[in-house]
């Protein structure tokens, strides 16, 4: 009788040391889970902070860039006009003296 109860204790440990098991391997798995879905998402407002950086000196750049071109066309644009200028006033007296002349 003893030993039938002794067996029936040693079962009943045995459950309990299993169930614990269970739970231990479900908490464990749970705060895994937790960690890598921090993780993830650390990981992902980098990733957004890095493209926003990115997007930013990319915006700077191309504005920079627009500026040199709006500069460098304002600087041609200034030289054929001086170079034209001379030619135009040399035209136009040369029609204004056929014009005269006629």
């Amino acid at each position: 009788m003893e030993l039938i109860k002794q067996i029936k204790d040693a079962e009943n440990q045995a459950k309990d040391i299993v169930e614990k098991a269970r739970r231990d391997a479900v908490a464990v798995m749970e705060k895994a889970r937790s960690d890598h879905d921090e993780q993830l998402r650390k990981a992902q407002k980098k990733r957004e902070a890095a493209i926003s950086h990115a997007v930013s000196q990319a915006q700077k750049q191309a504005e920079s860039r627009v500026q040199e071109l709006a500069e460098q066309g304002r600087k041609e644009i200034e030289a054929v006009t001086q170079a034209s200028r001379g030619k135009m006033e040399s035209c136009i007296a040369a029609i204004v003296a056929r014009l005269e002349q006629a």
